[in-house]
């Protein structure tokens, strides 16, 4: 009995393994391209910057080509102004170093191109800049031994509104957080019209700061549709799980006539705490 069940077990396996092994050719499009927008602006005062690239297939191993000596044009309804491509063919288009978003405001970017791409020469994408009134009283940063990393702590007064929220650290004003992996989104349905009282909303990692660093804080006020966009980028560029998940997806854009990426208007606000030799003894280190 003990052998006809082993033969019996070594049939049923013998399927599944072989069918592990299987070769599979799968055709891939390579020759379809797609706009990519990526970009934005806020109410910091400054050359706010709107990168255009192209997809690629997928076994591209290179930074995606960029779309130059496109027009670019940026209107409030107030005035349509012109970004320039600095430097020229590198695909950032950016505004004067005067401009800034005005709360309330809708923003439409046209973007016509030298040469079509998908047969298309003309896109456009339009995002308001939110109202929400942002009050950071502070920040704080607290050591958490066991992982090796630093909790930065917000205490903030969040308005009794429906609001979103953009995360994003500097570090000696290094971005930190310039992936989608490292910044962070999120509502206010925890908070809403509170302080948030200490909330830790980033981590650092051990070695990413010392004492005499300044470390920044940015809390930038985003709409429903750039936090829903940033989510799902989130969730397809991240790691699946379950293993045999579904297929990944395109992500959400607000890019007409089939672009990707995402133009967003976002309001900002700032706080800064330096690591003193007292900030980091009381953090825990």
């Amino acid at each position: 009995m003990k052998m006809i069940r082993t033969i019996v077990g070594a049939l049923l396996l013998a399927p599944v393994l072989f069918s592990c092994t299987e070769r599979i050719d799968i055709e891939l499009k390579e020759n379809f391209r797609r706009i990519v927008v990526d970009g934005g602006i806020s109410t910091d005062t400054m050359a706010h910057v709107v990168k255009l690239t192209t997809t690629t297939n997928y076994f591209y191993n290179e930074e995606p080509p960029v779309v130059s000596e496109a027009m670019v044009y940026l209107d409030n309804g107030r005035e349509k102004i012109l970004l320039v491509e600095l430097p020229a063919g590198s695909g950032l288009y950016q505004t004067p170093e005067n401009y800034f978003g005005v709360p309330g405001e809708s923003y439409l970017l046209e973007i016509n191109l030298k040469e079509p791409i998908g047969e298309k020469d003309f896109f456009s994408a339009q995002s308001s800049l939110p109202e929400t009134v942002l009050s950071i009283d502070s920040i704080g940063l607290e050591y958490e031994s066991v992982f090796e990393i630093w909790f930065v702590k917000l205490y903030a007064l969040d308005p009794p509104t429906r609001d979103f929220y953009r995360i994003d650290l500097e570090v000696n004003d290094l971005m930190i957080s310039d992936t989608a992996s490292r910044a962070q989104v999120t509502d206010d349905r925890f908070f809403n019209g509170n302080n948030t009282n200490g909330l830790t909303v980033s981590i650092l990692r051990k070695d990413e700061i010392a004492i005499g660093d300044t470390v920044t804080l940015m809390l930038s006020s985003i709409t429903e549709e750039y936090y829903k966009y940033f989510m799902q980028l989130q969730m397809e560029s991240g790691y699946s799980s379950p293993l045999f998940s579904g297929p990944p997806a395109n992500v959400t854009s607000n890019v007409n006539e089939g672009g990707l990426g995402f133009f967003a208007a976002m309001g900002r606000a700032r706080q800064t705490i330096i690591v003193t030799d007292e900030v980091w003894q009381a953090a825990g280190r």
